[in-house]
């Protein structure tokens, strides 16, 4: 699969990040002008698939997942939506920043999160923590289960004050195996963007 060096802009106080993304995937940032892209894509991909009557209810919901991300830091979505003619992938990539807040740091709350045993570094230099949570759809998305995978990176010369956030999400149908090739396809590909996380020279 081709991959792309998307360089994603830093803002004041923040360093510019570089992040490597697999072909037919886009960057789009988590504002109004990324939100207005996001709805014009949906827009485009419904009516190809002549599903009118689903356009508000998954505007609405595009809506509530940006604005959502956006109150808890988020910078990025990265999405598949120039997908190979007759293919779908529903998965998604998120990229916030988090900062220590008053009585509760970075730091100590990653050591809570490695203490209860389900994480793991996936370099040598312990710089990037992962751990991985499935659940069930409801409501609109019963029938479905949605495989959560979670990656903590801390800001380079922030003392550990500040982390990225990675978050991708794998959407199945419910029947799907735990050994379903679709999952380890899924996890690889979002431990390999998660590693490729790196912050060029200013």
């Amino acid at each position: 699969m081709r991959a792309l060096r998307y360089e994603l802009q830093g803002s004041a106080g923040r360093p510019t990040m570089r992040m490597l993304v697999p072909g037919g995937w886009r960057a789009v940032t988590v504002d109004d002008e990324g939100l207005a892209e996001l709805r014009g894509q949906l827009r485009t991909q419904v009516r190809r698939a002549g599903r009118p009557d689903v356009d508000a209810f998954l505007s609405s919901s595009l809506v509530k997942w940006m604005t959502e991300l956006r109150e808890r830091g988020g910078r990025f979505a990265v999405l598949p939506l120039d997908p190979p003619e007759g293919t779908a992938f529903p998965m998604s990539f998120t990229v916030s920043i988090v900062d220590d807040e008053p009585g509760r740091t970075i730091e100590a709350w990653v050591t809570a999160k490695i203490r209860e045993g389900d994480t793991e570094f996936l370099d040598d230099r312990r710089s990037v923590l992962a751990w991985r949570t499935s659940a069930p759809g409801e409501g609109q998305m019963t029938g479905t289960i949605s495989d959560q995978y979670f990656y903590v990176v801390p800001v380079p010369g922030s003392q550990r004050k500040s982390a990225a956030m990675l978050h991708g999400t794998h959407l199945l149908d419910a029947a799907a195996d735990s050994d379903d090739p679709r999952r380890e396809a899924a996890r690889v590909l979002f431990d390999s963007m998660a590693l490729s996380l790196d912050w060029p020279p200013a």
